[in-house]
């Protein structure tokens, strides 16, 4: 199926017909070659400067079809913390999953184009929704946000296990593991983790679960879960906590999202991806819809790092 063509830069499209950035509100044309997406700056390096540890010319524009026609599908999966208190989060993406499915569907500027959606949820446990197949509909994952948002106040796993949910890390990696291993991607699609927690994460050998509890291992190492992110070129933008008063031990929320983990560099910079504050989220300071319609258009018909 033939798509608008579309020119690239190093990593924004300006596009001819449907996909320019003065045609997408929140984004805005700096004259340099890269657009200004009006997030608040998270003190990280974004797509458009490179990750701090890669090379700039992992980011030069991809040979696409003549260079010209932009022909790419895409893929995101929501991967939800569901814990107690993530229901405000489920809330926002029940009420906005509709505008961010209609943009993505307009991004090609083709009536058949389809995107692809689908959800990962977890707390110390995983489950991948859906047997990690796409909805069919905005509707059908609106209702699913909505079914999860309830689950928050549950207290409960989302995988079923017994365990308790008592403690503050959640099973982050096995998560974003899940998504990378069991959720149908397609060959050549843009691949697209939107991850969202307000918590911190364990590793493995580590457990989860309070100690009065059954305990639940944790599968994958944070090098583990990162190189399958790598190997299926998903790029995680991440919706994360400096700190969180309802979970105050550990009290810094950083490694791992805006800050090295055990020094090795962020998920958000080793996917060449972009990170934002959960909570500047909740003030209404940054917008859900927006910056998550701002990193799709960034990352569409680029070369993954």
């Amino acid at each position: 199926m033939m798509r608008p063509a579309c020119v690239l830069t190093a990593l924004v499209l300006a596009v001819s017909a449907g996909c320019a950035p003065e045609d997408n509100p929140g984004l805005m044309d700096t004259g340099d070659g890269t657009v200004d997406t009006g997030l608040a700056d998270t003190g990280l390096d974004t797509p458009a400067d490179g990750p701090a540890d890669l090379p700039a010319e992992a980011h030069e524009t991809v040979d696409w079809v003549d260079d010209v026609d932009c022909l790419q599908d895409i893929d995101i999966v929501f991967v939800i913390d569901v814990s107690t208190s993530m229901s405000w989060v489920l809330g926002s993406l029940r009420d906005e999953i509709g505008a961010v499915w209609s943009y993505a569907e307009s991004i090609s500027g083709d009536p058949d184009f389809e995107p692809h959606f689908g959800l990962v949820v977890f707390v110390d446990d995983v489950q991948v929704t859906n047997d990690g197949n796409p909805y069919a509909s905005a509707a059908d994952l609106q209702a699913e946000f909505e079914y999860w948002r309830g689950f928050c106040s549950t207290e409960a796993q989302p995988g079923g296990s017994s365990c308790s949910n008592a403690d503050c890390p959640e099973n982050t990696l096995d998560a974003l593991a899940a998504a990378a291993d069991a959720w149908a991607w397609r060959e050549g699609a843009l691949h697209v983790a939107i991850l969202a927690t307000d918590d911190t994460f364990k590793e493995y050998p580590d457990r989860l679960c309070s100690s009065l509890a059954p305990t639940i291992p944790v599968d994958n190492t944070y090098t583990q879960a990162v190189v399958k992110l790598i190997e299926k070129e998903i790029r995680v933008g991440t919706f994360a906590a400096h700190s969180s008063g309802a979970c105050p031990f550990p009290a810094d929320k950083e490694p791992g999202f805006f800050a090295p983990w055990k020094g090795q560099p962020s998920i958000p910079q080793q996917t060449g991806s972009m990170v934002w504050d959960l909570a500047q989220v909740q003030s209404g300071a940054i917008s859900l819809t927006e910056a998550i319609q701002g990193f799709v258009l960034e990352e569409w018909c680029t070369e993954f790092i």
